[in-house]
């Protein structure tokens, strides 16, 4: 009994050694968390979506306040957040940059392309694509399982036969849905653009007839009638210069014989057809 309780009592005071050591080396390693941190975090969407180039929320703030990160890059938070971190970092605000949305570059929807065979797959986009590369006619196309409708953290996408409508009032450009289409078929465009091009296939003129109704088919006529260096083909495709754009090209909406460009307001979700 005795050798029990001495026992039971050396036990207790190792525990309250043991105890007090750990007290005393959590106050010697403390690491000190500036509260500009949270205040940061708090300010910040909280989507984690990695736009900034950072992991997440946390990981922009804490470079905020510890390597003198940038103020604006929080891309969904847009200028109201950049200023307010910049005034929590007491710095001068700094110009969040043009706004952007995403679009999508492909019509190719249950109407106008047609499937070549049928799947029992996995209704995901990237599933799809890997099993020879899915269904779809059109091997460039958007496969129309909504992948990135169902990624999107701000419900900005929705699927209307077969394609991703995307609302750009609701879009705040963070890029998942870019990340996450497997065909690249998402990009960011400034809102100041109106005019896109919706099509990504790479094949002739003669094949794209065959599998969609509004696939390019590489006639070169919106670069022929668009300013010089504005629109350049490359790989059967019209390529937009932006950076050369100095007036409204919506026209060539109505030029292509296709129907291969999207006209789209950033006030409106709808686009031209």
């Amino acid at each position: 009994m005795g050798i029990f309780i001495t026992a039971t009592v050396a036990m207790i005071l190792l525990g309250l050694m043991f105890g007090a050591g750990l007290a005393l080396a959590s106050r010697v390693f403390q690491v000190q968390t500036d509260e500009r941190t949270e205040q940061i975090l708090e300010a910040l969407p909280g989507t984690n979506c990695g736009a900034c180039g950072y992991g997440g929320c946390m990981a922009y703030a804490q470079a905020v306040v510890n390597n003198a990160e940038k103020t604006n890059l929080c891309v969904p938070g847009g200028a109201e957040t950049a200023s307010q971190v910049a005034v929590i970092m007491g710095v001068e605000v700094q110009d969040a940059g043009l706004k952007k949305r995403a679009i999508v570059h492909c019509r190719g929807s249950v109407e106008n392309c047609d499937l070549r065979c049928d799947y029992s797959g996995f209704e995901n986009c990237k599933a799809a694509h890997l099993l020879s590369g899915g269904p779809k006619s059109c091997l460039y196309g958007c496969l129309g399982y909504g992948s990135c409708s169902d990624a999107c953290p701000f419900d900005a996408i929705t699927m209307e036969d077969g394609l991703p409508v995307i609302d750009p009032e609701k879009c705040t450009a963070c890029g998942i849905c870019v990340k996450t289409c497997p065909r690249n078929l998402i990009s960011l465009l400034d809102m100041q653009y109106s005019t896109y091009l919706g099509c990504s296939t790479r094949d002739s003129g003669k094949s794209v007839k065959q599998t969609c109704k509004k696939g390019c088919i590489s006639c070169g006529a919106c670069a022929k009638k668009t300013p010089e260096d504005t629109i350049e083909m490359q790989d059967n495709l019209p390529i937009i210069h932006y950076e050369n754009v100095e007036d409204d090209i919506s026209y060539v909406a109505e030029i292509c014989p296709m129907d291969c460009f999207v006209v789209q307001k950033s006030s409106s979700h709808s686009a031209s057809t």
